[in-house]
């Protein structure tokens, strides 16, 4: 699994590597920072001995356990531990240079002589402390952690299932942008990991793989030695010319072991990717398996689940899992009142009930459940067609009927004569979907609502929503929740069609197409009648309810700038949320404490 060196007339292998917590003090933390380095050969551990080893060394073997940096430490307390227990040496030394993601990326250096068994003369075994990441800093550092300032960052990764894995964005005049694909390799990966407090580079990936991003393409051509602080640091081409979202760089980064993995299971499924979900917690002072209460369990908690196990993204999450028979020993309910918000690494950093449990409906066959799937759409709404197609208009009452029925007018409506108007702000919605995989509506077919309005049918009751706020963040038209009938409007180039929503087709929107709802179609508006004039921010949220899983819900917000002078309207300085610096969102007061979070 580990290392397979080749060097000169020498093949050597070694089965696995791994540090070892020798002091009592780190024996109990979690992930393991400081010990031995150990190899496994030919079936045993064997210690290193530390005569020819230095800090690139260490620095390497950190990074492969998923740690940014190395430390000192106090070798007098090693010193005494060898000379009590003496230590196996293993027969080789290794010369890093420092910027390799592996230890088998290392020369090895000289064959240690074997005198009277003696292979390391007045030298100890090798010991490496290494410094955790701040999410990663162990229990007793938490205080530790809190202490830090958090600065805005320069560099952050997108679209990833699993913590340390995304499309790398990188910050520039106040706009996050991506990184062009060219020349993207291992040592540029790495310094992005070591960045943002994780272990060296697993895989650079290219060619948009983790879904691709919006907005400008910042970096091309990036070339770092692998001892940068940070990317923003190494030499680039500023041209980014020929460079489409389509060649968005990646990363997958080496994370410390949290073990988080095995204090959860799926069970019954028909493969393992789906089952239902059962959680090892303590119970009376043991360890026991156990199901979760399925009351208010959502694409949220299976996300969280999913996340934890490694099994990608959640693409469904179950209430009732009857169908799907666990372990008979792990019925019972051990969690209850689960609520994540969807970027934790385990089910148990979410909040719920703790030792006092509440489940009225009980476990078994109503326990949560979930399916995963390693990839997941992403959709994004085009801030610019907002701001190109917004208009108003004055429409007959009577012209409306339609419109009022499915509830797209303001509530006191009714009150309007048939032959009075309401003003409607008007604009089109083009959602393009960047993600990995096709998004699908969650309701069945025979589920889905006639429209007559529209003459088609809606597979999603409440798709996007609408709404004017002042600046402090009240609201002051009532917006409206869209159901919409998904389909491909356009794709992009080599791409075909594959939904569409006449005559009763199937809808979703593919990977690299777009859905636009025009200005034109009935419910496209916010009934803007008793707005007063004055300064407004104009909000859309694009599956606000997370019925579908996403790999990214931080861009399904977008937020204009609205003028409205009782005459005319002007939308500016469209943006998706999460696009922009955090200096530039302070421009949007009210809203910042009106973020759309999980129920």
């Amino acid at each position: 699994k580990c290392c397979h060196f080749q060097e000169k007339n020498l093949d050597i292998h070694v089965e696995d590597v791994r540090i070892r917590a020798i002091l009592s003090s780190y024996r109990k933390r979690i992930p393991v920072t400081e010990g031995y380095v150990e190899v496994k050969d030919g079936g045993k551990w064997k210690q290193i001995c530390n005569a020819e080893w230095n800090e690139f060394n260490s620095r390497v073997i950190c990074g492969m356990f998923g740690f940014p940096g190395e430390r000192k430490f106090n070798a007098r307390v090693y010193k005494m531990f060898a000379r009590r227990r003496k230590p196996t040496y293993w027969d080789f030394s290794v010369n890093c240079t420092g910027t390799e993601a592996h230890l088998s990326n290392c020369k090895l250096g000289q064959i240690l002589a074997m005198k009277s068994n003696e292979t390391c003369a007045g030298g100890m075994p090798v010991v490496v402390s290494c410094v955790p990441g701040r999410a990663f800093a162990p229990a007793p550092m938490t205080g530790y952690r809190k202490a830090f300032r958090q600065e805005q960052p320069l560099v952050r990764l997108r679209g990833g299932a699993i913590v340390g894995e995304g499309r790398v964005e990188v910050m520039k005049n106040g706009e996050w942008g991506t990184i062009c694909d060219d020349h993207w390799n291992l040592l540029s990966a790495t310094v992005v990991c070591r960045e943002l407090g994780f272990g060296s580079a697993k895989e650079a990936l290219s060619g948009g793989q983790l879904g691709q991003g919006m907005g400008p393409v910042h970096m091309n051509e990036v070339k770092c030695s692998g001892f940068e602080k940070s990317i923003t640091e190494c030499p680039f081409n500023k041209e980014a010319l020929g460079c489409s979202h389509e060649e968005d760089a990646a990363v997958r980064c080496n994370v410390p072991a949290m073990g988080f993995e095995q204090r959860l299971r799926l069970r019954g499924g028909r493969n393992p990717f789906e089952g239902r979900v059962e959680v090892l917690m303590e119970r009376n002072g043991s360890l026991v398996w156990g199901t979760v209460c399925s009351e208010g369990w959502g694409t949220m908690e299976a996300m969280v689940v999913c996340r934890q196990l490694g099994l990608g993204f959640a693409s469904s999450a179950f209430q009732e899992t009857w169908y799907w028979p666990g372990e008979v020993s792990a019925d019972g309910v051990v969690m209850s009142g689960v609520r994540c918000s969807g970027t934790e690494m385990s089910l148990s950093h979410c909040l719920h009930h703790g030792p006092h449990l509440s489940c009225p409906r009980g476990g078994g066959r109503n326990s949560a459940g979930v399916s995963c799937s390693e990839t997941a759409p992403d959709l994004v709404l085009n801030p610019q067609v907002v701001e190109q197609t917004t208009y108003m208009e004055d429409r007959l009452m009577f012209m409306l009927q339609c419109a009022y029925e499915e509830n797209c007018l303001a509530s006191n409506s009714d009150q309007t004569p048939a032959n009075a108007y309401r003003r409607l702000l008007r604009f089109s919605s083009q959602i393009h979907n960047n993600g990995q995989s096709d998004f699908k509506p969650k309701a069945a077919k025979h589920l889905w609502v006639w429209h007559d309005c529209h003459r088609h049918y809606h597979s999603m009751e409440v798709f996007t929503t609408y709404d004017l706020f002042s600046l402090n963040g009240t609201k002051v038209a009532e917006g409206h929740k869209a159901s919409f009938c998904l389909e491909d409007s356009e794709c992009d180039e080599g791409i075909e069609k594959k939904y569409e929503c006449a005559n009763f087709g199937e809808q979703g929107i593919t990977v690299g197409c777009w859905d636009t709802y025009r200005h034109d179609i009935d419910c496209q508006w916010v009934d803007i009648t008793d707005v007063k004039p004055g300064d407004y921010i104009f909000q859309i949220v694009i599956n606000p309810n997370y019925e579908v899983p996403e790999s990214d819900y931080t861009n399904n917000i977008t937020k204009c700038r609205c003028r409205y002078d009782g005459h005319r309207v002007w939308m500016y300085s469209c943006h998706n949320d999460g696009s922009l610096s955090s200096e530039t969102e302070m421009m949007y007061p009210g809203l910042l404490n009106n973020q759309v979070t999980h129920r």
